[in-house]
């Protein structure tokens, strides 16, 4: 066995002396895992949790590790959890809640003490029960491709070890160990797959753990091609306008997966899973609707999908400017010019840019937001029209939309800014003072 898990230390390049924070209950796993690292040459920092769950038999589990720990001279470092409070306070599970404390104090511990790599004692067992587990969830390919045996920070150097090898190791180099009580019972959903499910697969197939162990090895060879497959599309359908992430639904609509793809695309761009899996149901919606979660909004436009990741709710303001003040309007992204108005008056024929009759406006303007109900005439228009269906008209999306900021004149809309002016505001043989308004 050590042989073997000496071979794959060096296979992935990784050194003796590299300091390591050992994760270590006190069980056979990680006992032997700590002997054979120890053997290695590894720098080793021994991290026992207690999470208070069986009375005297996890305090005697510590001591026992802080024996351990000083037998072969290495640090040795133990937090005292109040587990079942933890739990309480955020609705997990004991299993979960003891995961999430441990590995928080772990990575906390392998920053202050400058650790490489956290490592665990997870053998071949538990990766074919981790990925049962995975099955039942419906984790898709990547809970079957099962742990790794170097990911980021966590190292699992007995991963391809089966749980007989490491008990034997343990018996024929006299190596003494914690049995834990817990792990005999069926209370946990781990316990039923080790103690009742894989017995049952194993009746039926006598290789059925080797089976599912070398299903993980072609898996994981299949999700690299499938990592391929989606990173090359995601170059073909995805691009950015300024803050915001753009995906061309007729481009990933040719992908053998749409949905799939979409999913895998937004979990690359940060999505929460959650929030990834619903979006998916927008590829069918129809324009306009969306998706909105804390500071992250996904919508449907037409033959677009758009993820604002920046964007928390429409904002709504209203503010008075009066003639005097005409410059305040910058803060609103707006020029304000005021000329005299003759023959030689010059037009730039741009949107970005309204020409007023300045003696048609009646101060305070009022700079706001649109909304529902607003109607104005636009320039070169005799018939008014309500600004939804002009925006509509216009193909503006939710966000553009929402964007849209208005110029108004006693409750009269002068310019939609950088969009349309109103017609009734015009320029005409009779003005005499022009307002130039320029978006900025």
């Amino acid at each position: 066995m050590i042989s073997k898990v000496f071979n794959k230390f060096r296979q992935q390049g990784i050194k003796s002396e590299t300091r390591l924070l050992c994760a270590v209950s006190g069980g056979v796993d990680s006992t032997v895992m700590l002997h054979v690292l120890n053997d290695y040459g590894f720098d080793c920092i021994v991290a026992h949790c207690n999470f208070k769950l069986r009375g005297q038999e996890s305090d005697e589990d510590e001591r026992f590790v802080q024996q351990l720990a000083t037998n072969l001279d290495f640090k040795f470092l133990c937090e005292t959890f109040e587990t079942e409070d933890y739990a309480k306070q955020t609705g997990l599970s004991i299993q979960m809640a003891a995961r999430d404390l441990r590995y928080q104090w772990f990575y906390e511990m392998a920053e202050k003490y400058k650790c490489t790599y956290i490592a665990l004692a997870h053998n071949s067992d538990d990766q074919a029960e981790t990925v049962i587990t995975n099955m039942i969830r419906g984790t898709g390919i990547r809970g079957l491709c099962g742990m790794k045996y170097i990911k980021n920070k966590l190292f699992r150097p007995l991963l391809e070890i089966s749980r007989s090898e490491i008990e034997k190791f343990a018996k024929d180099n006299a190596i003494s160990f914690r049995t834990d009580s817990t792990n005999i019972t069926v209370k946990y959903s781990r316990n039923k797959i080790r103690h009742k499910i894989l017995p049952l697969m194993k009746e039926i197939n006598s290789s059925a753990l080797n089976n599912i162990l070398e299903s993980v090895n072609y898996l994981n060879d299949t999700e690299k091609i499938f990592r391929t497959y989606i990173a090359e599309y995601r170059l073909k359908c995805l691009y950015y306008e300024a803050d915001k992430i753009v995906i061309d639904l007729k481009e990933l609509k040719k992908s053998a997966a749409p949905k799939t793809m979409l999913f895998e695309i937004l979990l690359m761009e940060g999505i929460p899973k959650n929030i990834a899996s619903e979006s998916v149901n927008l590829l069918e919606a129809q324009a306009g609707k969306f998706l909105n979660f804390l500071n992250i909004s996904i919508l449907k436009d037409r033959n677009k999908i758009i993820i604002d990741k920046k964007r928390k709710t429409i904002e709504f303001y209203s503010v008075e400017i009066q003639a005097g003040g005409l410059e305040k309007l910058k803060t609103y992204g707006i020029k304000a010019t005021v000329l005299p108005y003759d023959k030689d008056f010059k037009i730039v024929k741009d949107s970005f840019f309204a020409y007023l009759d300045y003696d048609r406006l009646k101060f305070p303007l009022i700079v706001r937001k649109w909304q529902d109900g607003d109607r104005f005439q636009p320039f070169g228009m005799k018939n008014f029209k309500k600004l939804s269906d002009f925006l509509k008209d216009e193909k503006f999306n939710l966000y553009q939309k929402s964007d849209v900021l208005l110029v108004e004149s006693d409750d009269e809309i002068v310019w939609i800014v950088g969009i349309r002016a109103d017609n009734r505001f015009r320029i005409t043989e009779n003005t005499k003072k022009v307002l130039i308004l320029e978006k900025i």
